[in-house]
């Protein structure tokens, strides 16, 4: 699978992308607008985890994402972390993100107090199987802005972050390309034409 680099890649094309979803259950319906920051790589990588690594750590979280594309922080040095084996399976999915994001139908409303284990401060959770496994990405709003974005991603490795967890069921979805403004619709249940 891929590297630090490879997935910094495919998140570098996230940066022009937003979806939005609608969610729909018992005659509610939500809306949902994620997009993507160069800041959350740090954390969606875990690299908050590489401990013995303080320049990371001490890093503005967005320069950390830029200096490894610019080939000035290579994967080796980040794989060369003792702690490094905790973040790989993590590292080597984020660079389906994308896909994930486009296929995923299956988005719970998030409750951690369901999950006493968990830490995780987040409002919705989706749920996607990639390679035989489940992958995990966790949304948040944010407040200035009103937009959701990645709290946190990986993949399971024993609990189901979704047991207990309530399904909404997607009604809509659409990809934006904020540089042109192109849209395209990935999921429509509500136009029973499509």
């Amino acid at each position: 699978m891929g590297s630090v680099l490879k997935s910094a890649q495919a998140y570098k094309k996230l940066l022009d992308i937003e979806y939005m979803f609608i969610l729909g259950r018992k005659n509610k319906k939500i809306m949902l607008t994620v997009s993507f920051d160069a800041l959350n790589f740090f954390h969606l990588a875990g690299f908050q985890y590489l401990e013995d690594m303080p320049d990371i750590l001490r890093s503005r979280r967005d320069l950390i994402f830029y200096r490894i594309l610019n080939g000035d922080l290579t994967p080796g040095q980040i794989s060369s972390s003792v702690f490094y084996s905790h973040i790989k399976d993590r590292v080597e999915y984020l660079e389906f993100l994308e896909s994930i994001f486009d296929s995923n139908k299956t988005v719970f409303k998030y409750n951690p107090k369901v999950q006493a284990f968990s830490v995780i401060e987040s409002e919705f959770l989706m749920k996607n199987e990639l390679n035989s496994r489940n992958v995990f990405t966790f949304l948040s709003q944010d407040k200035s802005s009103g937009k959701y974005f990645c709290r946190s991603f990986f993949p399971q490795a024993d609990r189901d972050y979704s047991l207990g967890q309530t399904n909404w069921t997607l009604l809509y979805k659409k990809k934006i390309h904020k540089s042109t403004g192109e849209e395209f619709v990935l999921y429509d249940k509500m136009n029973k034409n499509h």
